[in-house]
């Protein structure tokens, strides 16, 4: 049975953390703000490049570029996997790693290969311990910038161009609200945008082929800084939900100690006052 002092030293040690994950959720509801003002800017711009890809594909041949090529028998398939370096926001990680466990299981019958492309070290830890085929890993990014969503724009579209994979999946997850967010795992490779006015014929200056040129490295681009900002907010808010449930967590933990702390010290007071109370009426006896 603990001791008064081993309860008390308890309730301490839970009141440190406590004091921690407060801390913790405060830090993480900062982040999220900002990430969302950056989030809402990009998703704007998001919007107006899928209408202007949406305008300038529709009615346009596979064959004016390579992205646009869908190839019959897949053979070779990759998924694009974001995560987050650190832990302690829930669910977020296992989320996306278990989608893509789960994707691989039910498809590796049917492809030769599957492999993964990774963006965060969770990511990675968790498809490493399942043999996951992982051909390329970005770590400890402090920062997204344009320098890394050009760098993987181009190692995707290079894999895809090249032959070395027939189809590329995107696995990222979706910010909704702070409470919730969803994991996303969409087909990204070839591209397919939904055409916006259908019957219509724009006319394209400079030619259809040299905006095309221009504008499919741009449009995947767009779409990969998008998942990756979508991704950060989303690990915010699962961090700064995950904290307030741990604080909420210690308090409940510390009101339960507390009750037994005194329910503890109420007893040894009662005992010693039996003690004393046997002794005096042992001696009034004799």
């Amino acid at each position: 049975m603990a001791t008064l002092r081993d309860i008390k030293r308890k309730i301490g040690s839970i009141n440190s953390t406590q004091t921690i994950t407060r801390t913790m959720k405060m830090v993480s509801a900062s982040k999220l703000r900002r990430a969302q003002e950056e989030l809402e800017k990009i998703r704007n711009y998001v919007v107006k490049m899928e209408q202007l890809a949406g305008r300038v594909l529709q009615k346009t041949p596979e064959n004016i570029h390579p992205l646009l090529a869908e190839r019959e028998d897949i053979k070779k398939v990759l998924i694009f996997s974001i995560s987050s370096d650190r832990g302690l926001c829930g669910a977020f990680n296992i989320n996306i790693g278990l989608h893509v466990e789960n994707f691989i299981a039910q498809n590796s019958s049917f492809h030769e290969r599957i492999a993964v492309y990774l963006y965060g070290r969770k990511a990675k830890d968790y498809l490493q311990r399942r043999k996951a085929d992982i051909v390329k890993e970005w770590l400890d990014i402090k920062k997204i910038n344009q320098t890394i969503v050009d760098t993987i724009a181009s190692d995707l579209i290079e894999f895809y161009t090249s032959g070395a994979f027939d189809k590329i999946y995107l696995a990222y997850t979706r910010f909704h609200s702070p409470v919730k967010q969803t994991v996303v795992f969409d087909e990204f490779l070839p591209i397919k945008t939904a055409e916006e006015s259908q019957g219509i014929d724009y006319l394209c200056e400079p030619e259809r082929n040299k905006i095309v040129e221009v504008l499919i490295p741009k449009y995947v681009s767009t779409k990969i800084y998008n998942a990756l900002v979508e991704s950060q907010t989303s690990e915010h808010a699962a961090r700064m939900s995950a904290m307030e449930n741990a604080t909420s967590n210690c308090g409940e933990v510390v009101r339960y100690l507390t009750l037994i702390y005194n329910k503890r010290r109420q007893e040894s007071i009662t005992n010693e006052m039996m003690d004393i109370v046997g002794g005096a009426e042992a001696l009034r006896g004799t």
